[in-house]
């Protein structure tokens, strides 16, 4: 099992920056830490560590962007988040709103492999109504 390279809370410092970068084209701290509720200082440690891993262009007193690897590791965390949703909804059968709540706590903290597992799963339950899971994980992992 591969090792998290991003803590929970840096990933939800990320997808804030995203959601403020699609409406408004930049971030800026003040307004990132009024959206995290924490202070300026505790967002520009957020920042820095962001940008060490190459996920955000910062540097003080600019604006922040997301770099490619930045949207690359949204676009994962929203593809994480719609399996988890699917399979709370469409298998466990758990109602809509606590699904997308719980999807969105354990996007952060399952590992990639479980919840690449889970989305084959749910692949498999709408596709393929004449075959066992156990053969289709073996057609379907390389």
């Amino acid at each position: 099992m591969k090792k998290k390279e991003v803590s929970m809370a840096l990933e939800s410092y990320l997808e804030q920056i995203a959601e403020i970068q699609e409406k408004f084209g930049t971030v800026n701290s003040s307004v990132l830490a009024e959206r995290m509720g924490c202070k300026r200082s505790s967002v520009t440690n957020a920042l820095q560590k962001l940008s060490e891993k190459g996920l955000i262009n910062y540097q003080s007193y600019r604006t922040v962007t997301l770099t490619d690897a930045g949207l690359e590791k949204i676009k994962r965390l929203d593809s994480y988040h719609k399996i988890l949703a699917d399979f709370f909804t469409n298998v466990l059968k758990l109602p809509e709103e606590f699904s997308q709540e719980e999807a969105c706590r354990l996007e952060h903290q399952a590992s990639s492999e479980t919840i690449e597992r889970m989305g084959l799963y749910n692949k498999f339950l709408h596709e393929c109504s004449n075959d066992t899971f156990e053969n289709y994980i073996v057609k379907n992992i390389s």
